[in-house]
């Protein structure tokens, strides 16, 4: 039986459990008064969407969100004003806003051939997060020296990764879309769209290519079945046996080190093998982030440690991507009693 979230609950995590404190390593305290915030708010039984808000201190936020029956709780970028009604962010001048990335299993809806749809997620499919996860983290501290990352479960169907560095708030949407485009692969997906293209992997940038075959593509390897793969191959009329097949899974999944040169020494070039299954892993299994969550240096992103007010889930922080469990993450319900 599903249960339902009350006004009682909300109010009652907010003011007993929920640690104003939590978010401030999110946020810091500096031109706090600055920062905007933004609300789902129910009143007589109807939810809108509240923004252009600020708070001269981190107590009357609290106390604004346990008094508010507050569904869903955002925080925006900080502007030379506090924002209002008075003083929209559409009229005052933007200072600076967290680099943020956004991974919703619903962007693989296309992909997945677990049966998941939607908001719904499995083990397998719940991979596919895992994996985007650990390359955005890799090549974020790798290829761009960032330091400071913390991913945060959404409470429904994702996370957010929040890049913390502090030089990376002041990127402009320029730059945040160069960083994306470094990024992205995968072409022309948004929501309800199918993908346009899948481009050709770098040559140029080592690092980057690498990373991609010694973790997207032995991810991909280690999870497709030689059937799968076998229906492939027939594709391009690879004529490449099925016995074969299942060799090159195991010396894929034995492989302790993996990267674009051990790939093209397993991987067979028959017919131009190599080429179409690099398509075939880009396509199921590379990072499909939103773009505009990222972009957007005005955007507003879900608080860390608020609820989900879909699912009564708290947005809690992610230690471990590969050891953290979506399923039993914890709920409103779990601090309420």
């Amino acid at each position: 039986m599903k249960q339902v979230l009350s006004k009682k609950h909300i109010s009652e995590y907010y003011a007993n459990h929920f640690d104003i404190d939590s978010i401030m390593p999110y946020i810091g305290l500096s031109d706090f008064k600055n920062r905007e915030f933004g609300f789902v708010v129910e009143d007589n039984n109807k939810e809108r969407f509240v923004r252009n808000i600020s708070f001269d201190t981190s107590t009357m936020l609290k106390e604004y969100m346990v008094a508010n029956n507050v569904k869903h709780a955002y925080i925006g970028a900080v502007y030379d004003k506090p924002p209002s009604n008075k003083n929209p962010i559409g009229k005052i001048k933007w200072i600076r806003r967290e680099l943020i990335f956004d991974l919703d299993i619903d962007e693989y809806d296309e992909v997945r051939t677990c049966g998941c749809k939607g908001d719904e997620y499995c083990i397998d499919c719940w991979s596919l997060i895992q994996d985007a996860v650990i390359f955005i983290e890799k090549t974020m501290r790798e290829d761009f020296g960032m330091k400071q990352i913390q991913w945060i479960f959404s409470g429904r169907r994702g996370v957010h990764g929040w890049i913390l560095d502090r030089e990376t708030q002041f990127y402009d949407q320029q730059v945040r879309i160069a960083i994306l485009n470094y990024l992205t692969f995968v072409q022309g997906k948004t929501s309800g769209e199918k993908v346009d293209r899948v481009d050709a992997l770098p040559t140029e940038a080592k690092p980057l290519r690498n990373r991609i075959y010694s973790l997207i593509a032995k991810s991909y390897l280690s999870h497709i079945s030689p059937k799968e793969l076998y229906e492939i191959s027939k594709e391009i009329d690879a004529k490449i046996s099925l016995k074969s097949l299942e060799t090159i899974i195991k010396r894929v999944k034995m492989s302790k080190e993996f990267d674009y040169n051990s790939y093209n020494i397993i991987i067979p070039q028959n017919n131009n093998f190599r080429e179409k299954l690099s398509q075939e892993m880009i396509y199921r299994r590379f990072p499909r982030i939103d773009r505009k969550v990222t972009m957007d240096t005005r955007r507003v992103s879900r608080m860390p440690y608020s609820i989900h007010g879909k699912t009564g889930k708290i947005a809690v922080e992610i230690k471990d991507i590969l050891k953290f469990d979506p399923f039993n993450s914890p709920s409103v319900w779990e601090y309420v009693k």
